[in-house]
């Protein structure tokens, strides 16, 4: 078991807390779970261990992608973990993924090569996240995180040079990212962690936890909180996954705070600022107000620092932001526009943790 687990325990809630109550009740917090669901399309696509012929992708809906595009768990970019992470990318790429240039370093990560050292004069943000901030369907250069570096070195100097380090990987739920934290991120001694965040990542930790109590061996659940969901929900790997859904679907809540208390007890636990980046579904057109209540309710909760970017889409088609419809993650547009939106935000603050911005 890795040792983080001591410092990232957290209180746990019941579904009868505050937290229920304020998401308005059960029956309305239910009808949006049902829109903000990953299954289908959605977790086979991120999870390369489920399902990853395109034939068998297509089978399941309606929006069949053309002869010859490859998802995720069978591009050849993931390997498997037998850790609670399940998998990894593959270090060292060079290759064209659905028509895009996908790259990653020598770690395994989408990201240019940078020392694990921190040199002299670098400023190091360093960001932790899923497909839509890896930049699923678009090329290197064109995700979000990219757009940051390169707009950071257009400003006039901050005596520094900023520099963007990209940690995100295609399905890492919350508690994924709370884990990748803890064994990845003080490596690379970030002045800034930046963490994404939308309305479908309770979702995702249930197609990721239905896969971990599913594998063999199971592995070891190293995060406390999540152990504990598991064992109050009765959970099984005889579990059908209609089964699954309905036991862990009351721990739903439970596990998203675990997660926003493990994030802000490892920023100050290693005096790390760290910012929330809560971003736009692009799968979808559909209003989610229970669960973004409810996302407040646990950033004031655990005075988490989030930039709100949630509108960046505002009025356009969902056909403008998004891949396509068998791709729905953000386009090259999609991710031009919540880069604009970040960058708006940050030239309002006028300054980065520690470090004044340039106008």
């Amino acid at each position: 078991m890795l040792a983080c687990a001591f410092l990232l325990a957290v209180s746990t809630i019941s579904p009868e807390t505050d937290l229920l109550r304020v998401a308005k009740g059960k029956s309305r917090l239910g009808r949006e779970m049902r829109h903000v669901e990953t299954g289908g399309y959605y977790e086979q696509l991120i999870d390369g261990n489920r399902l990853s012929k395109p034939e068998e992708l297509a089978e399941e809906n309606a929006d069949q992608p053309p002869p010859g595009w490859v998802p995720f768990g069978a591009s050849g970019i993931v390997e498997p973990d037998p850790s609670y992470l399940r998998w990894r990318m593959k270090p060292n790429l060079d290759m064209t993924w659905n028509g895009a240039r996908f790259r990653t370093n020598s770690r395994g990560y989408r990201t240019p090569e940078v020392p694990l050292d921190k040199p002299n004069g670098v400023y190091r943000i360093v960001v932790v996240g899923s497909s839509n901030t890896m930049g699923h369907g678009v090329a290197d250069d064109e995700a979000y995180p990219r757009l940051l570096e390169a707009w950071f070195r257009g400003l006039p100097d901050p005596g520094r040079r900023i520099e963007v380090v990209n940690l995100a990987v295609s399905g890492d739920s919350p508690s994924r990212k709370l884990l990748r934290m803890a064994i990845e991120v003080e490596k690379y001694h970030p002045d800034w962690i930046l963490t994404d965040a939308s309305i479908l990542d309770p979702s995702l930790e249930e197609r990721h936890l239905d896969a971990v109590v599913h594998s063999d061996p199971m592995p070891t659940i190293p995060l406390e909180y999540v152990a504990a969901a598991l064992h109050r929900s009765k959970v099984s790997a005889g579990d059908s996954p209609l089964e699954f859904q309905k036991k862990i679907r009351f721990e739903l809540k439970a596990l998203l705070d675990g997660a926003y208390g493990g994030w802000s007890d490892y920023s100050r636990r290693t005096g790390v600022p760290l910012t929330m980046v809560l971003l736009p579904r692009a799968d979808e057109k559909h209003e989610n107000p229970v669960m973004h209540k409810l996302i407040h309710v646990l950033v004031r909760r655990y005075q988490l620092d989030c930039l709100d970017l949630s509108d960046a889409f505002g009025d356009l088609d969902v056909d403008a932001f998004r891949v396509s419809p068998w791709d729905k993650h953000p386009s090259v547009l999609g991710h031009r526009l919540i880069f604009e939106s970040l960058r708006d935000a940050l030239v309002a603050r006028g300054e980065l943790p520690g470090l004044a911005l340039g106008r």
